[in-house]
């Protein structure tokens, strides 16, 4: 029985995600006026240096999604949200997904690395880097400058 409870469990969890992430979509596409100060932030924005970027491009396929995320954290001028992220990520040619960041991204292993705030009127979060993820993404960044050497 007790398999049987958890294998419901588990069901009734997917379903509240699948109930999250299309309450999400229907709030972005109908407030996304009020909530977004300018326009959804793009990849020129971030001011990557374009040592950084030619060596993430070229070994795009060998980075990690968590290390793809603290580097976009790292050059934002401001919080990013998960469909900043997502949107950028696809521009560097290596989507992250939203089922990625709504569980990996939240293990507990990668606890303060990057800190959440909530966006009034949303149920949306922005997200920074926190000092223990900061010197992780300068750490990511260098291996990247040393390697387009």
């Amino acid at each position: 029985m007790a398999s049987l409870d958890e294998r419901i469990k588990g069901l009734e969890d997917r379903v509240r995600r699948l109930e999250a992430q299309l309450f999400k979509k229907k709030v972005a596409t109908r407030k996304s006026g009020p909530l977004v100060k300018g326009p959804q932030p793009e990849l020129e924005d971030l001011k990557i240096p374009a040592k950084i970027l030619s060596g993430l491009q070229t070994r795009i396929r060998n980075v990690s999604y968590w290390n793809l995320v603290l580097l976009l954290l790292y050059f934002a001028p401001n919080a990013l949200t998960y469909s900043n992220i997502m949107e950028m990520s696809k521009q560097l040619t290596k989507p992250v997904s939203y089922d990625w960041l709504n569980t990996e991204f939240h293990r507990k292993k990668y606890s303060g690395l990057v800190r959440s705030e909530s966006i009034s009127g949303s149920q949306e979060r922005a997200y920074s880097l926190n000092e223990p993820g900061r010197r992780k993404a300068q750490v990511f960044i260098a291996t990247l400058a040393l390697h387009d050497r």
